[in-house]
């Protein structure tokens, strides 16, 4: 009697968590398109505007002192953009002297190909998210039926560090590399007020290692799923 009554082993998640789970996916599925399409779309209707005003980041060199941030004009004494303007210091809105600061030049006569790279960074972390909504989506469904360790699920999860990384060195380097091409077109970078330097978010790296450990912490799962299996 008392056998009978011996309550089963727990399922890895419930019934509503599964449901979820599982509206989670559709929805991670949802934003990966719409943020492709989005990206797409911006980036094209940018190169369909040339060749008008093109904005893009410049480091200002040994800046002199200025305040303003977003899109408040600056003043650079000796430097003027043709048919264009500089605006936009760092957040804090002080600019100090003897310092670099970050600041937007935009200027007339956009090539497509400015315009595609001065936008491109859109473009780019919306296919990273669709990517990595297409490789998380099976991962997640296969958790919400009670499989968490699914074959494969490892490997999707590295496609999604290895997606992280890829748009964290990409996509900040495409508007950088605009900014070049316009202080050369413009004749600005003759005046060696400005520079293009791109950069790379460690941020972003970080995640993607950290998404990564996760990928192995999965791996481990998947190997004890497939000894168990075989013991069966």
């Amino acid at each position: 009697m008392l056998g009978a009554m011996t309550p089963g082993p727990r399922p890895l998640i419930t019934a509503r968590s599964a449901l979820w789970v599982a509206r989670l996916a559709t929805l991670l599925l949802f934003l990966g398109v719409a943020a492709a399409l989005w990206g797409t779309a911006y980036t094209v209707n940018g190169m369909t505007q040339a060749p008008a005003t093109v904005k893009v980041p410049v480091t200002l060199v040994a800046a002199e002192p200025g305040s303003g941030w977003g899109n408040v004009q600056l003043q650079v004494p000796g430097v003027e953009v043709p048919d264009g303007w500089i605006a936009g210091a760092r957040p804090d809105g002080v600019l100090p002297s003897g310092t670099d600061g970050r600041v937007t030049v935009a200027a007339w006569g956009s090539t497509r190909v400015e315009q595609l790279l001065g936008r491109g960074d859109w473009l780019v972390r919306g296919i990273g998210l669709l990517v990595g909504a297409l490789a998380l989506r099976p991962v997640l469904l296969s958790i919400s039926s009670g499989r968490p360790f699914a074959r494969g699920n490892a490997r999707r999860i590295a496609v999604v560090a290895g997606t992280v990384a890829v748009v964290g060195i990409v996509a900040p380097l495409l508007p950088e590399i605009a900014g070049q091409l316009v202080l050369e077109r413009t004749g600005l970078a003759r005046t060696g007020a400005f520079a293009a330097v791109p950069g790379v978010s460690p941020e972003q790296l970080l995640v993607a290692a950290l998404v990564l450990v996760v990928a192995a912490a999965f791996r481990a799962g998947e190997t004890m799923a497939r000894d168990v299996d075989g013991l069966v």
